[in-house]
């Protein structure tokens, strides 16, 4: 069954008081700013500044401790300072933004994403100061900002919603009482959330009240707002969204939707537009109910209108509003070919919508898809990564992949810092073409010469989630993951990506080639050890024939190479490899051998560095000939400044269908002997930078494997770090201090060693 939508509408009397259309702050005649500020940072900062500029627009950043040297601060004409680097204490203060806009004179404010983008009180406050706040009026903030009271909305005006409890009543004894009328599996949502944090499925009772009590916390520290409504679990919906767009004199359209299905944890990982294989009726009533609630609510500007829809009936329901730029945008403008900040900032400078709903239809054309790359660490858990971005080349940089219709929207840059205090994105991808098929083998492409070092990162995975055939061929869902999720992480596993072979050779060949490069002290901080135990660095750079001996270690898959390295003339090379895999190496036990002959036909020195400050680091572009066969890439060489251990990435030119592009491997420190002598596993560590909000258990208390024994926040999200055996506990950490990645939080000291 298909739900068809009328698109007549009359606006209830519960919004009818919302439909406001005059802007906050100073009335406008159409002229367009002289001068605006951007309450935000990173790559929605950077986005919204090109446009500016590009419209003759001045701009001003404002900027925290974090990001005195990011690059919207360069990119902007002015920029001011804010405080310190959490966001409570600089982005998040709405009156210390009003400052900026008086001492800067600039007449709007821009607020991007997340942050103030959704905040009633900075809109009033915006208001008040005569600023105009580019967005919606305050009474389609306040109306769409409440997921209960959109939804009550939304009831009214005759869209569909989700079953479920949006009642003001909040104590745990009525939401329980409505969660067992609900139904279960339910969803617990916080109802000031987005950007899919505050949200938790609950498939039992049993489990419950723990999580409410966790979806609390995270509202509060995400909103300030720990209020939460109940929504019955649709099993695997599509998650298609519609842009909707209005001016201030009551014109409304929608620019098509987005697909936004394949998602991990409530947070999206790949969109596109148009949606694949929606249905034209289903695709029209939803584009009709997108521009009804819009109009419901009076609405100004650039809006989203979230729908699940029902992978079997096709029946679709409002699931909610946000009421401000998605960070999906790119793939609606790619296919419409319209500039949304530049409409954004015309229609809060007054200007009428210069574009019909018939002519967005008839201009759209192709298919756009967009890849959130991030530091994260699939591998572990998908975990925030942190730090210096030692290497950083995108598609656009690559003379292998400069073609039509790739995009990259992104705020940092070679050298920048991802920092613990905000979302650890690093860019979007986006690639558009004719066809879908041409667009996922366009974005495949620039995935594979996306290039970055120094962080974990998600863009191997990536590279696999576009090739699966649940998301290149069929309809994905937003059970994609439940479902594909350890077959693609086994994938990223797999002997041509874990074990030794022509990269892991080609990344050894660089790596003695940037040992020639007289650079200070050198990239090799120890001695290293050649076949008779003396030192062989000098040996090395002065190109006399020697047989070295090293180490590398596969992180992924856990396998270890011994290699016996034997240097004749300047560029020739022998490698003779024992690779020994893994225990538990799905792939088998047996040792492997190796032998490559290596060389070194061009070379080219990207970048270098080597002081106190900073890891010593190279990349290098290289020809190599390995076996007669000419390998041409990217190597990346850097030190870990806590282990001394050398880390090589490579990425390999050419590389096409189910062969990897890129691959790291590990050179242990100083002489490459084994890894040291560690302890057995009792340590619960902090898996990245963070503070510790919950010490879960007592001194002296005793626990099983895989008991939680502390909760970090780290990246806007909580993480349970678990005991790792069982035992006695000793902690070592308190609630409200900060950690570092790697530090001790517990240790579990296993039962019979505690009784002695």
């Amino acid at each position: 069954m298909i739900r068809r939508f009328s698109s007549r509408i009359t606006v209830p009397s519960v919004a009818s008081k919302l439909v406001q259309r005059s802007l906050s702050g100073a009335a406008r005649n159409g002229k367009l700013f002289d001068k605006i500020l951007i309450a935000n940072r990173g790559e929605i900062a950077c986005r919204v500044i090109r446009t500016a500029k590009r419209l003759g627009i001045q701009t001003v950043a404002v900027y925290s401790d974090a990001d005195k040297s990011a690059e919207h601060v360069r990119l902007a004409d002015e920029s001011f300072y804010l405080g310190p680097s959490p966001a409570s204490q600089s982005y998040l203060l709405g009156a210390k933004i009003i400052e900026a806009c008086k001492a800067t004179g600039a007449q709007a404010v821009h607020p991007g994403y997340g942050f103030l983008s959704e905040n009633l009180n900075f809109c009033e406050l915006c208001e008040k100061a005569n600023v105009v706040f580019i967005g919606p009026p305050p009474g389609a903030i306040r109306a769409m900002g409440s997921k209960s009271e959109s939804k009550t909305i939304m009831i009214a005006a005759g869209v569909p919603v989700t079953p479920g409890y949006h009642g003001d009543d909040n104590s745990d004894e009525t939401l329980l009482k409505e969660a067992r009328k609900v139904g279960w599996p339910l969803m617990i949502k916080a109802v000031a959330g987005g950007g899919g944090k505050g949200m938790r499925t609950v498939l039992d009772e049993a489990s419950f009240l723990e999580s409410l009590r966790s979806c609390r916390r995270e509202s509060l520290k995400s909103f300030g707002d720990d209020a939460v409504l109940l929504e019955k679990l649709v099993l695997n919906p599509r998650h298609v969204e519609l842009q909707i767009f209005g001016d201030t004199f009551g014109h409304v359209v929608h620019l098509l939707e987005r697909d936004c299905s394949v998602q991990r944890r409530h947070q999206k990982v790949l969109e596109e537009a148009p949606a694949h294989s929606l249905d034209p009726v289903v695709r029209k009533a939803m584009g009709d109910a997108a521009v009804a609630c819009a109009k419901a609510v009076g609405y100004v500007g650039a809006g989203t209108v979230e729908f699940l829809v029902d992978p079997v009936t096709q029946d679709f329901y409002f699931c909610e509003m946000n009421t401000r730029l998605q960070v999906e945008h790119p793939v609606t403008e790619m296919v419409t070919g319209l500039d949304l900040v530049e409409l954004q900032l015309r229609v809060a400078s007054g200007q009428p919508l210069a574009i019909t709903q018939e002519e967005v239809i008839s201009r759209s054309k192709g298919c756009a898809v967009e890849a959130r790359i991030y530091a994260e660490n699939p591998q572990n858990d998908f975990l925030p990564a942190s730090g210096k971005l030692m290497h950083l080349r995108t598609p656009l940089q690559s003379v292998l992949c400069q073609e039509d219709g790739v995009r990259v929207d992104s705020g940092v840059v070679a050298g920048n810092t991802v920092s613990t205090f905000y979302d650890p994105m690093i860019a979007k991808l986006i690639a558009f073409a004719d066809t879908r098929p041409e667009a996922l083998a366009k974005l495949e492409r620039a995935l594979r010469c996306y290039q970055v070092a120094g962080l974990a990162n998600n863009i191997d995975f990536l590279v696999k989630v576009v090739r699966h055939p649940g998301f290149a061929t069929e309809v994905a869902d937003t059970g994609f993951f439940s479902r594909h999720m350890t077959e693609i992480l086994s994938s990223l596993s797999n002997p041509a990506v874990s074990g030794y072979g022509e990269h892991t050779s080609f990344g050894v060949a660089s790596f003695l080639e940037a040992q020639k490069q007289p650079i200070g002290s050198g990239l090799w901080s120890g001695a290293d050890v050649g076949a008779d135990g003396a030192s062989a660095t000098a040996d090395w750079r002065n190109q006399r024939a020697r047989t070295r001996h090293l180490k590398v270690s596969h992180p992924v898959g856990g396998s270890t190479s011994a290699l016996s390295v034997a240097v004749s003339g300047a560029d020739s090379i022998h490698i003779s490899a024992t690779v020994t895999p893994s225990a538990t190496a799905a792939h088998g036990s047996h040792v492997q051998k190796v032998d490559h002959k290596c060389v070194v036909k061009s070379k080219s020195l990207v970048a270098q560095s080597n002081d106190e400050q900073h890891a010593d680091f190279s990349v290098w572009d290289n020809v190599i000939e390995i076996n007669g066969r000419v390998v041409s890439g990217t190597t990346s060489i850097y030190t870990n400044k806590v282990n001394g251990n050398k880390t090589v990435d490579v990425w390999i030119n050419g590389s096409i269908g189910e062969s990897a592009s890129h691959y790291q491997f590990t050179l242990p420190a100083t002489s490459f002997a084994a890894d040291g002598a560690s302890s057995s596993n009792t340590m619960a560590v902090s898996p990245m930078p963070g503070k510790i909000i919950q010490v879960v258990v007592k001194e002296g208390a005793t626990v099983k494997k895989g008991d939680p024994v502390a909760i970090l926040e780290a990246m806007k999200m909580e993480h349970v770090v678990y005991a790792p055996c069982g035992g006695v506990v000793k902690v070592f950490c308190t609630e409200g201090s900060t950690v570092s990645e790697g530090t001790k939080l517990a240790e579990v000291v296993p039962a019979a060693a505690a009784a002695k």
